[in-house]
């Protein structure tokens, strides 16, 4: 039965048929004219598929820009084409859209009781659905997501602001993670040591993982250093808890043990190192300067480890030892300088651990492309991160480059020439060749897909962070140092009937956005969705007014004057939402429920696309991405 707006009884009922009533099949199928039209549509595809994956979700023109690129210089030139143009074209910057709604509201940045940290959101939003920089930006979001800070840190939503001396200004508190943000975006495209670095010294960082006014220890008065940070950037941002292989596996001792990459006296070595943190200040030569979250935090010489081994005693280590690395020893009466230099040399130790590529580029491909990277392919990456080719280490545009167009992008689809009639069929590979979509990424994909115009000022496109409570996920909001899901998580039971291959690293698979999905957040994102379908716009509250998104499906709803081109409209729907991966078992259903609901009734040729968009989106084949 077809579904209408308020009739949640029928939407329901097919929406427990669409997800759970499906079988096992391949993915979609695409008829085509003339052989020419069929080396098309396998373009478009494979750029659709590409473009899921490299951007907050494929548009019609871009797929077809792309697609006739492919068709002029072959999938890897172009897609690597593609890739040198987003990365030549400058960052969007969250703080200056920020800026720039605030000023169309007519308000002030600094401005009391308007909920002002709200802007940050509304600017990450509408660069993630308009952004040129899309590469760029769906990049920063991975980053973050490894790179994790979240808004519960002190005063990360306030709206003061505050002298620094030299005539110079903070910026307002709620900014600070914009700025943290754009700092992401910046290095998506530059060297992981010069990010590890831009991160260790980033004020909101030094918030969130208490390394900003950590001390040097005291003996006498029983104070040691913070140990949060020093912990943390060697278990997430860095080498993981586990020696690995480059090509993923986990490396073990003779008694077949997995074996640590850092001990708890490495962890109390770097948390001397990163001692002396303070925000920064032109005049004041006070430790306890008031917070600046908006420039990297500086060094109090006195507050930094002197290698006096706690407690200025004679005798003690000339020297703090990251990773086997000797540091460089400091001088007797501490300088800025030498300080900056040894902590340089510890990031350098870090930076330059064996296990960092294997584990920054797993946890790139989970986010960019699949949870479960196969040996062969996280090696071919790992080998990039080493050297570029021009014997650089940790450059994060080649990586970027060598996920996005390794083959294992887009073997998760096999695509094959039929006859009687002529066409193309998609057959996904499944499992180990999957991944669940972020909702995040859903709901991107689902409005810009849909040709989308804003009414708000300016045709900013924005949503309200009041969405993260139906998706369990929101730009800026994650609930721990751990992100929104872990990596390693597996969704609790059996996984009946599959066994991994040995293509797999771990012997096991992991579904990090199963972590998310539970009864209330898989209820609450399908209502969303469906409001967001079969009213054919998105509309939220701003901090002044509403935005309204409204989908342009006039083409669509044209054709749907026509019980006969159900199939084209699926075909469009699952090109732009599924990657050509709509099960025709899934296509019949819908064909059925809307044929069944509308015969004689063209006139509901507007309910009809509605309806259609709407199974789309909730089904198996839109929610899990090839």
């Amino acid at each position: 039965m077809l579904w209408r707006l308020p009739r949640s009884g029928s939407f329901l009922a097919l929406a427990i048929w669409l997800l759970c009533g499906l079988p096992h099949s391949s993915g979609g199928e695409f008829l085509a004219e003339n052989p020419r039209h069929l080396r098309q549509l396998k373009a478009q595809v494979r750029a659709a598929q590409f473009l899921s994956k490299a951007t907050f979700g494929p548009k019609q023109d871009d797929i077809e820009s792309l697609a006739e690129r492919i068709g002029q210089i072959g999938y890897r030139r172009a897609t690597s084409e593609w890739i040198d143009r987003q990365f030549a074209l400058p960052p969007t910057s969250h703080q200056q859209v920020a800026l720039d709604i605030i000023d169309l509201d007519g308000r002030q940045p600094d401005q009391d009781q308007i909920g002002i940290a709200n802007y940050r959101y509304q600017a990450w939003w509408h660069i993630a659905l308009t952004g040129e920089d899309q590469l760029r930006q769906r990049v920063a979001w991975a980053l973050s997501q490894i790179f994790v800070i979240g808004d519960s840190g002190n005063n990360f939503n306030n709206n003061d602001k505050r002298a620094i001396g030299g005539g110079e200004e903070t910026i307002p508190d709620w900014m600070g993670m914009s700025n943290y943000y754009d700092m992401l975006a910046g290095g998506a495209d530059g060297s992981y040591r010069e990010l590890l670095e831009q991160v260790t010294y980033h004020p909101c960082m030094g918030v969130w993982l208490s390394s900003v006014r950590n001390r040097k220890a005291n003996l006498n008065q029983g104070r040691f250093p913070d140990e949060n940070y020093a912990r943390e950037i060697m278990q997430l941002f860095s080498v993981g808890l586990y020696e690995m292989h480059q090509d993923g596996r986990l490396k073990v001792n003779d008694n077949g043990e997995l074996i640590p990459t850092y001990d708890n006296a490495q962890i109390k070595e770097l948390a001397r190192l990163f001692t002396g943190f303070k925000y920064k200040h032109n005049a004041s030569n006070s430790f306890y300067v008031n917070l600046n979250y908006g420039e990297p935090m500086q060094i109090h010489i006195q507050e930094h480890d002197n290698n006096y081994n706690y407690s200025e005693e004679p005798g003690a280590p000339a020297s703090k030892t990251v990773f086997g690395t000797t540091l460089p020893p400091l001088p007797d009466v501490l300088t800025a300088e030498a300080i900056g230099e040894e902590i340089d040399a510890g990031l350098d130790a870090i930076a330059d651990h064996p296990n960092v590529a294997p584990f920054i580029c797993r946890l790139l491909i989970q986010r960019l492309v699949k949870s479960n990277p196969s040996r062969a392919y996280l090696q071919r990456v790992t080998r990039i991160f080493n050297d570029n080719g021009r014997g650089q280490r940790g450059d994060l545009k080649a990586v970027v480059k060598a996920i996005l167009t390794d083959p294992e992008l887009y073997r998760g689809q096999r695509l094959i020439r039929r006859t009687g009639p002529l066409r193309l069929q998609v057959v996904t590979r499944g499992t180990e060749y999957s991944r669940l979509r972020e909702p995040i990424n859903r709901v991107t994909a689902l409005i810009r897909a849909m040709r989308p115009t804003s009414d708000y000022g300016g045709g900013y496109m924005m949503l309200s962070a009041a969405i993260g409570n139906d998706l369990e996920q929101m730009p800026f909001r994650s609930p721990s140092v751990f992100n929104y899901y872990l990596p390693d998580f597996q969704p609790p039971g059996e996984l009946i009937g599959y066994t991994p291959t040995r293509r797999n690293p771990y012997d096991s698979l992991f579904a990090p956005e199963f972590q998310i999905l539970n009864a209330v957040s898989s209820n609450r994102t399908i209502n969303r969705l469906r409001s967001f379908c079969l009213n054919r716009f998105v509309q939220y509250s701003m901090r002044k007014g509403r935005c309204r998104i409204s989908f342009d499906l006039a083409p669509e709803i044209e054709l749907a004057r026509d019980l006969e081109n159900l199939d084209t409209i699926l075909e469009r729907f699952d090109l732009l939402l599924c990657n050509g991966t709509l099960r025709e078992s899934t296509k019949t259903i819908i064909k059925d429920a809307v044929i069944a609901e509308t015969t004689g009734r063209d006139w509901m040729n507007v309910d009809r696309v509605e309806q259609m968009l709407l199974a789309v989106v909730i089904c198996p084949d839109c929610a899990v991405e090839q």
